[in-house]
């Protein structure tokens, strides 16, 4: 059951030629108008972007977010340099006998009755 195939217009078309992985020439017919196969960018819709769509930059590298950036992390070690200025010691700098008020230093009262076991 074997026929004679008319090859002959397939054998004779232009061949793509790109570069493969192995260095050889691809042997894949051309598309018809185009110089490369399908595989190698003679499908329509492939290829790169026109107007070189890949190399624009997208937000986190704009120049506006790094100087955003450098202008927050500056705040940040001028307010930390700020709070290193002030007085470690709360203490030394308000008299608790003053003006009849008691000064109470955060993180040194104590619990609420209703979270003790002093109820026996």
């Amino acid at each position: 059951m074997s026929r004679a195939r008319n090859t002959g217009p397939m054998q004779a078309s232009q061949r793509c030629g790109a570069q493969t992985r192995n260095g050889e020439p691809c042997r894949a017919p051309a598309l018809r108008g185009k110089t490369r196969c399908r595989m190698h960018g003679g499908a329509a819709g492939s290829g790169a972007p026109f107007g070189n769509g890949n190399a624009v930059k997208h937000g986190f590298f704009t120049r506006d977010a790094i100087e955003e950036r450098k202008f927050v992390r500056t705040v940040l070690i001028e307010a930390e340099n700020v709070l290193r200025q002030l007085p470690t010691r709360p203490e030394a700098t308000c008299n608790p006998r003053e003006r009849g008020t008691q000064h109470i230093i955060p993180g040194t009262e104590p619990p609420p009755p209703h979270l003790t076991n002093d109820s026996k």
